[in-house]
């Protein structure tokens, strides 16, 4: 395994000039037929279909062998059975590639025989210096160059517009999945990897790539199971001190799931409760669930760091207000002491029934008028961190497209984060979509959703500063 990372050969994963697919087929519902219409659909690079049955697919000439391309291809995607694989790299080796997907399964996930032949590949692939992700894979989605080896069918698989956010996962399915879900939450991509049984190329490198790409500010890992502890440690603190959080969901944390990891890819799941003692301590951004990665993704994607934990709550609803201070409380982060200039400018500003402490309480009756004042006061507070804005948008007096101008003109005054929770159905889903999509505020369906965006918000200012210190 190479101690220290080539860039020059992972960049070939992400933006070739141009691909083979080993594998490619005419037949519909293969997964050569698919690599073939997701490659062809986006990518602006050469393509070269390789099946020794066929003459032309899709469109393009297809060869026998790599051996007979008119070059050496920068990528070469591999979806042949697994007892050919190794017969298929060593091609590859003589032709002169130097990077390979292996999306082909049946390898040390499967048992002994298909270990032997994942220690067969991985040595070919060392013999003839190629670097390879996978097997057992579904290989990579570049959201900038168009690059696409994802084979779930496109109309059951959206995927995220370029953005900011990478994503990579040992599990294919499982990351076609979040994609699926990014792609809903509009949060950006970068890149997406799936590496599978990570026989070659491992996450410490992928992770290390990620935190010095341009494009990448937020990184998510689901990880099973690591080959080499020290180098994802290290690989995670040296992304946190370039200022790039690296959100990690690990699983395997009881005894049977451990099991079951390696059943699936193959891995050694480890002790949990060590891999979240050091996860933390080198600087990674644990969470325990799959819905948490995706809100950490969209906030830490879209949102500056806050100075620190205290928060203010503006809210028309009094009891969502209560709700939303005990989740902070809970979370450990502060509800903000207002400073009495704040809540003089907010007794002159709003009706005599409203709160004017920490929530304040514009009440149910408000105009956007009242969210611009409360808004533009506890914002100006220098007591005040980030904000959690709370609206019950069933009531009659609420302004939807008023309120989201009050919230862009604050965010853009103050330049402090601002997270908005809206309880509620149809109606209310539909509008907070034009939050996020106008003004890039993480907008949830619940105060303690919206108050633990906040939290991983704060625990990353935390970290960042940590590893400024030392």
């Amino acid at each position: 395994m190479p101690s220290k990372l080539d860039k020059g050969v992972m960049d070939l994963f992400f933006n070739p000039r141009s691909v083979a697919i080993i594998g490619a087929s005419i037949k519909k519902g293969t997964v050569g037929r698919a690599l073939m219409e997701n490659v062809k659909a986006r990518f602006k690079g050469r393509i070269y279909p390789v099946n020794i049955k066929y003459d032309e697919v899709l469109g393009l000439k297809c060869y026998k062998s790599v051996l007979d391309l008119p070059e050496t291809p920068d990528l070469v995607v591999i979806a042949v059975p697994a007892r050919v694989v190794p017969k298929v790299m060593e091609e590859c080796g003589r032709k002169g590639v130097k990077a390979a997907i292996v999306i082909s399964a049946g390898f040390k996930e499967v048992g002994e025989e298909g270990a032997r032949l994942e220690r067969e590949l991985l040595e070919v692939a060392r013999k003839w210096g190629i670097r390879f992700i996978g097997p057992n894979c579904l290989g990579i989605y570049d959201a900038w160059t168009g690059l696409d080896t994802i084979f779930n069918p496109n109309d059951r698989q959206d995927k995220p517009g370029p953005g900011n956010v990478a994503l990579i996962s040992q599990s294919g399915a499982l990351g076609a999945a979040i994609l699926d879900w990014l792609a809903e939450a509009g949060v950006g991509m970068s890149k997406f990897i799936s590496y599978g049984n990570a026989a070659d190329v491992q996450e410490w490198e992928l992770i290390e790539y990620l935190a010095e790409d341009p494009k990448t500010e937020v990184t998510m890992a689901y990880i099973e199971g690591v080959a080499d502890g020290r180098k994802f440690l290290e690989a995670l603190k040296k992304a946190a001190s370039l200022g790039k959080p690296v959100i990690v969901l690990k699983a395997g944390k009881s005894e049977k799931g451990m099991r079951a990891v390696a059943s699936h890819t193959g891995s050694l799941a480890g002790q949990y409760a060590v891999y979240e003692a050091a996860i933390k301590q080198f600087g990674g951004l644990l969470v325990n669930e799959l819905n948490e990665m995706v809100v950490a993704a969209k906030t830490l994607s879209w949102l500056p760091t806050p100075k620190g934990d205290r928060i203010a709550i503006v809210t028309n609803g009094g009891g969502a207000g209560v709700l939303a201070t005990d989740a902070i409380e809970l979370l450990g982060l502060k509800v903000a002491d207002l400073s009495e200039s704040t809540r003089k400018e907010l007794r002159e500003k709003l009706p005599p029934a409203a709160a004017v402490n920490n929530p304040v309480d514009v009440l149910g009756d408000a105009p956007p008028e009242r969210y611009d004042a409360a808004l533009d006061a506890v914002m100006r507070d220098d007591g005040v961190d980030a904000v959690l804005l709370i609206s019950i948008m069933q009531s009659p007096a609420y302004d939807p497209p008023g309120v989201l101008k009050a919230a862009k003109k604050a965010v853009s005054k103050y330049g402090k984060p601002v997270v908005m929770a809206a309880p509620g159905g149809r109606y209310t889903v539909d509008k907070l979509l034009m939050f996020e999509r106008e003004a890039r505020i993480p907008s949830f369906r619940t105060p303690e959703e919206a108050a633990k965006a906040l939290t991983y918000l704060v625990r990353w200012s935390r970290i960042r500063n940590r590893m400024k210190g030392g």
